[in-house]
């Protein structure tokens, strides 16, 4: 998780300074959100969700260690993904508005 919240704040502030130089405050709203959107889709891939029922069942044979590793860097990417659109939500009310 800490390898992951380091990656997000090299993003952030990738995207600040990006944002500072283009004197775009709404840039660092736009990568963040899709940052976040990303970790989201990679989280659903990694958990399955948007597999059928049958593909499930039939994945879920895998190794114990294999899937508990899944599970695991799915739930983090996905809260890494939440913080991102908090922050994307954050910024656009109080930059924006």
């Amino acid at each position: 998780m800490k390898s992951l919240l380091f990656i997000d704040a090299g993003i952030f502030i990738i995207a600040a300074v990006t944002a500072f130089l283009k004197r775009d405050p709404g840039f660092i709203i736009d990568i963040i959100g899709l940052t976040g959107l990303i970790f989201f889709v990679i989280a659903g891939v990694l958990s399955g969700s948007f597999a059928s029922g049958d593909r499930v069942r039939a994945n879920y044979e895998d190794e114990y260690e294999e899937r508990k590793e899944k599970n695991r860097l799915s739930k983090n990417l996905f809260f890494v993904g939440l913080f991102n659109i908090a922050i994307s939500v954050l910024t656009y009310e109080f930059t924006l508005q």
